[in-house]
């Protein structure tokens, strides 16, 4: 009885020996390969408009590894302001339509310094594109004067930001993150305005500006991760 013990022992070490190696060559394969064991891979969010009330921002996260994580922001903002006085002036000018929308997309990394994606605190390095619209119209009985007409802009930006933030996820998968970016921005306007020309006298034309920004934002995001 006591060899069967002796090799009954023998065969249950030989197999939990055989399970602790199998466990640890998936922990390992995991690390490597990105196939590691998490509860959540994706996190979407939206932005808590703080600074920018007419900006919405959509931004999707997607874990790689342990420690790093992969994402694209959707950005848009849709302004219009109607304004009219109560009597026309003496000129006729009654009010004025102001009207101006902007897209962009934002590709980022993130870098978790502390806990385990897709939480704890993180640096992130982030790209920034966008492009817009704005007009404004004069409303009113005007005689055919240069000033009198709509008045077009067109615009676009590109820039980079780092952000430092933390992300808390809360059962069942509620998520807050706030952070802190700084960046910097080169933003080109293309925009009519009124010209002096020697032969026609004032007229409309069509003025470019461009000039390098600074930026910095607080980062206030909610949503699920699953």
């Amino acid at each position: 009885m006591t060899g069967v013990h002796h090799m009954v022992a023998m065969k249950w070490m030989l197999g939990v020996s055989l399970m602790f190696v199998s466990t640890v060559a998936f922990a390992e394969q995991g690390v490597t390969s990105g196939s590691f064991p998490v509860e959540r891979r994706n996190v979407v969010t939206v932005s808590v408009p703080l600074q920018n009330l007419t900006q919405l921002s959509l931004e999707g996260e997607r874990v790689m590894g342990e420690r790093f994580s992969v994402g694209l922001g959707v950005f848009a903002s849709v302004f219009h302001d109607r304004r009219r006085r109560e009597e026309a002036d003496r000129n006729g000018f009654e009010g004025y339509d102001d009207t101006s929308y902007q897209v962009g997309l934002a590709p980022s990394v993130r870098f978790y310094l502390t806990g385990r994606a897709p939480q704890g605190l993180w640096v992130s390095p982030r790209l920034e594109v966008s492009a817009g619209h704005s007009s404004s119209s004069l409303v009113g009985d005007f005689a055919d004067e240069p000033i009198a007409r709509d008045n077009r802009m067109d615009f676009w930006s590109v820039g980079g930001t780092a952000t430092l933030g933390y992300s808390v996820v809360l059962d069942p998968g509620f998520t807050v993150q706030g952070g802190v970016a700084l960046g910097a921005r080169r933003e080109a306007l293309a925009y009519d305005a009124i010209m002096m020309d020697s032969v026609e006298g004032l007229k409309m034309g069509r003025a470019r500006e461009s000039a390098w920004l600074l930026t910095q934002r607080i980062v206030l995001n909610v949503g699920w991760a699953f």
